[in-house]
Order: C-alpha cells, then sequence, then structure tokens
C-alpha cells in the first residue's frame, strides 16, 4: 500500500522540479493566459499520477518529458528556435534526477539496505513537498520580485553550456542511482558507495550552478536599475540643457529614435555591420541626448540670439562640441569606462564634422568621422529644420526630407543618408509623436528665410 504512494510522491516531486527548472533556471516563457497555464500544469499533473499508480514509475518519468517538451513547445518562439528548444527536456529532466535521487540514496554509502530506504524515501519525500507546499502559499511576494529580476535576464553561454552539460549528464547517471537500491547480494558494496558518492558530488555541482544562475538573476536586475538611473539622469541633464534656448525635451526624444532606426535599417541592409553590434546600437540611444550637452557652457546672449550670429558668435556656438565632448571625457574618468560614453564623447564631439571635411571642430572627412557621429549628423539636422526655434520657423516635411537627400555626400554620409530616406514614414512617425507643436505636411520656411540649402544647413546646425 505505502509503495505506489511512495512512487507517486516521487513522480510529484520530480515534475514539480522540472517545471519549476524550466521557468526559473532555462527561463522558458510561460503561456500567455494565465488560466491556460494552469490548466496545464494540473491535467499534466493528474496524467503522471494516473500513469504512475497503473503503470509504474518508468512511463510515469516518460510521460514528464512528454509533457515538459509540448510546454516548451506551447510557449516558445516561432519558428525552428521553438522546434531546438524541446531538446531542452533533457537537461531539465536530468537535473531534476540530479536533485532528487542522489538525496533518496544517500543511507546506501552507509550500507543500509531497502526496508530502511524506503522509510527514508517517504519521509524525505513529505519534507520535500511539505516545503513546496509553504513555498506556494506563502512565497508570493518572493515570486514576484523574482519574476521581475527575470525580465531583464537571459542566460549568458557559459551557463546555459553548464546546464545542458550537468543536465545532460545527470540524465543519464542519476537514474542508475535507483538500480543499486535492487542489487544482488554479492554486488560490490565498494562500488555502490562510489557510486552513490559520485551521484552526491553530481547533486552538489548541479545545486551550486543553479544557485549562480539564480544570483545571476538578481545581478542582471541590479544592473539594469543601475543602467535606468543613469539614462534618466542623462536624460534629465539633456532636459536642463535644452530648455536653455527655450526647447522642451521633444528634440532629445526625437533625434534618439532616429538614431535608433537609422541604425536599426543599416544593420538590416548589412551595412557596417561590423560596427553595429546589438550593444553597439543601444549604447547609441542611451548617448544620443548628450550629443549638445556643450551647449550648457554656451552664453544666453548667443544660445538665444534671434537671428544669424556674428563670425565670433558662431565661434562661440561651435566651441560647444569641444566642450562637451571634454565634459564627457571628464565624466568617463569619474565614472570609469563604459560603452555608451564612449559613444557620447565621439557624438558631442563630432556631430558637426561634415563628410567632405567641411564641418568642425576638426575638418574629419568620410570615415575618419566616427559612425555614430555621422548618424547622429542627420538625425540633429533634420530635427532642427523642421522644428519652431526662436530664431526661426519650421521647414515642411517634404522640403526637409529633400535638403538631406541633396547633401548627401557632402555633409552627410551617403550610406546613412539612405538608411534614413528608406525609413521615411518611420521617421514622420516619430516626428508627429514627440512633437511639441501641431505639424503638417504643409509647414513651409517663414517670409524672409530664403536661405540656400548649404547656407540654411550651416545655420541650423550650429
Amino acid at each position: 500500500m505505502l509503495k505506489p504512494i511512495y512512487e507517486c510522491a516521487g513522480i510529484t516531486i520530480i515534475y514539480i522540479l522540472s517545471m519549476m527548472l524550466s521557468r526559473y533556471i532555462f527561463l522558458i516563457p510561460v503561456m500567455q493566459k494565465r488560466w491556460k497555464q494552469v490548466l496545464f500544469l494540473i491535467t499534466g499533473w493528474m496524467a503522471c499520477m494516473g500513469m504512475c499508480y497503473f503503470t509504474g514509475i518508468l512511463p510515469s518519468l516518460i510521460l514528464i518529458g512528454v509533457i515538459l517538451g509540448l510546454y516548451i513547445f506551447l510557449t516558445g518562439s516561432g519558428g525552428k528556435r521553438r522546434y531546438f528548444r524541446i531538446l531542452e527536456t533533457f537537461p531539465i529532466m536530468g537535473i531534476s534526477f540530479g536533485l532528487v535521487y542522489p538525496p533518496a540514496e544517500l543511507p546506501m554509502i552507509f550500507g543500509i539496505r531497502e526496508d530502511f530506504m524506503m522509510i527514508y524515501s517517504i519521509v524525505l519525500n513529505a519534507i520535500v513537498l511539505i516545503a513546496v507546499s509553504i513555498f506556494a502559499i506563502r512565497g508570493h511576494k518572493w515570486r514576484s520580485e523574482f519574476r521581475e529580476d527575470m525580465h531583464y535576464r537571459h542566460l549568458q553561454t557559459w551557463e546555459a553550456s553548464l546546464l545542458y552539460a550537468i543536465g545532460s549528464m545527470m540524465f543519464l547517471f542519476a537514474p542508475t542511482l535507483s538500480d543499486t537500491s535492487v542489487i544482488e547480494e554479492d554486488y560490490s558494496w565498494a562500488v555502490i558507495r562510489s557510486t552513490c558518492i559520485t551521484g552526491l558530488i553530481m547533486f552538489i555541482v548541479t545545486l551550486t550552478v543553479i544557485i549562480l544562475i539564480l544570483q545571476g538573476n538578481k545581478s542582471a536586475h541590479f544592473r539594469e536599475q543601475v543602467l535606468r538611473m543613469q539614462h534618466n539622469i542623462i536624460i534629465t541633464l539633456a532636459d536642463i540643457v535644452e530648455n536653455r534656448d527655450e526647447n522642451t525635451g521633444g528634440h532629445i526624444k526625437r533625434t534618439a529614435k532616429y538614431v535608433e532606426i537609422i541604425a536599426i535599417n543599416l544593420k538590416a541592409a548589412n551595412l557596417y555591420g561590423n560596427i553595429l553590434t546589438e550593444q553597439y546600437i543601444a549604447d547609441m540611444i542611451i548617448a544620443a541626448p548628450l550629443h549638445d550637452i556643450g551647449k550648457i557652457n554656451i552664453p544666453d546672449a548667443v544660445l538665444k540670439k534671434e537671428g544669424r550670429f556674428t563670425d565670433e558668435e558662431f565661434e562661440i556656438m561651435k566651441s560647444h562640441t569641444t566642450v562637451g565632448k571634454k565634459l564627457l571625457i571628464q565624466a568617463e574618468k569619474t565614472l570609469g569606462k563604459s560603452g555608451y560614453l564612449d559613444i557620447a564623447v565621439q557624438m558631442a564631439g563630432c556631430h558637426h564634422e561634415w563628410w567632405n571635411g567641411r564641418g568642425y571642430p576638426e575638418g574629419l572627412r568620410n570615415q575618419d568621422i566616427p559612425l555614430c557621429a555621422r548618424i547622429m549628423a542627420v538625425a540633429d539636422v533634420f530635427d532642427a529644420i523642421v522644428s519652431q526655434r526662436c530664431y526661426k520657423g519650421a521647414m515642411s516635411i517634404d522640403e526637409a526630407y529633400e535638403l538631406i537627400r541633396k547633401e548627401s555626400g557632402t555633409h552627410f554620409d551617403p550610406v546613412v543618408v539612405d538608411a534614413f530616406l528608406d525609413a521615411r514614414e518611420e521617421i514622420t512617425e516619430v516626428l508627429h509623436e514627440f512633437r511639441e507643436e501641431p505639424v503638417t505636411e504643409q509647414e513651409i520656411q517663414p517670409a524672409g528665410k530664403t536661405e540656400t540649402i548649404p547656407e540654411l544647413v550651416q545655420t541650423e546646425t550650429a
């Protein structure tokens, strides 16, 4: 009578462990609808219990594997990746075995035979089930915090490789431990003890890896919080600078989105692929709001002047590039090296360089201008010429796109311009979404502002 209960308890523990490992360690997503998730898990557990009670442990273990594979398939991403992830059933099941079998067979190390082993296993299973029940009832707060950690988490390559290696080994090795409980009398106890000790070592290694990955979740969440805080500080600083010349934060939001769209289009077209990694693009988006940080050092008399600058005023205005670069280099010395600060330094210092070498402050040309600055140049000029300023009206959207096209190869990198123009629809949507004042396709430059295109670009990008 006790044996079926004992076996069903063991299967229940392996089922629960497998599902928890798939979610919290292997980061398998959940079903979109909670009721489907609960229904699937309960139905799967009941099927495993029925299989265990009527046919035994082995068929029920096979059924757990089938249910787990189906769960991974139903919750996975589309395409080939969904089918590939089904293979994770084996390491997940292996780690479950590795966590269940070695502790259950612990008495064998001391030469204790089957009668006591049964009692020991029943007590152990009962303790585990009670602990799981308490966790299910009272662990809501912890689970909520952990899920928040997981939101920012993905398995590192070394973590995934270690999990797959350990899980696969335990999948093959751990079940053999249970075979030693039905050994023949003449079997060497030295071999049995050696096998059980090896299993316990694997149990400790598996537990250590799981703890490291759980800690990795917490660290990833902490890093994400720090990055969000840094990003918010950056946005605030940039807003302060923008507000000095009576602009709102719309400019920095729009230019950051333009930069993102251009970079993604370039990457999709396999252009500058050696530079435009996912991390580089993410760093550019964070750094973009700092491109004009040097304007904090420009006097109000110049920054807010209506009309054209004198030569002297224009030189003062141009200094925002070198000042911004120096400020960010100093920040990097204080805060430490980081990808987005490196890019921010390049954007601040070089976003007014021209493709043909006529820009400032250093007169760089072509590929000597950092790619991030070439992308920012297009984004910055476009947003400036379609926006209302204290010293000018807004150019029509059609004229703005035409201006960018005509300046390709002189002011701007032609490849970047092509990516920008190809994304015209997305760019226009961003302009509408983050525009401070209503925008229409009919907006025109007010009377008296009839500069040629090169003159207009030179003025607007100061």
